[in-house]
């Protein structure tokens, strides 16, 4: 199991990952691609596992849909590419 120290960096990494590319996309005043989905998905999965390490039900419950979201926005984006 991930102790709590580690819990704690990737929660700062999913984090830091989710604003990245909250920033790209919104820089770049784009819809969202295949990398901002990525970007998010990767990010709130991340916090996600850090949450079920320092449990937060509320931030757990967030993350999850904001993975899943994500994870929409994926398979939608490659599925448009094909």
């Amino acid at each position: 199991m991930i102790d709590s120290h580690a819990a704690d960096i990737i929660g700062f990494v999913g984090a830091l990952t989710i604003l990245a590319g909250f920033a790209y996309q919104t820089l770049r005043n784009a819809a969202p691609n295949l990398l901002s989905n990525g970007l998010n998905f990767l990010g709130a999965s991340l916090l996600a596992i850090s949450l079920m390490v320092n449990y937060n039900l509320p931030a757990l419950a967030l993350e999850l849909a904001w993975a899943v979201i994500a994870l929409l926005g994926l398979v939608r984006t490659l599925s448009v590419r094909r």
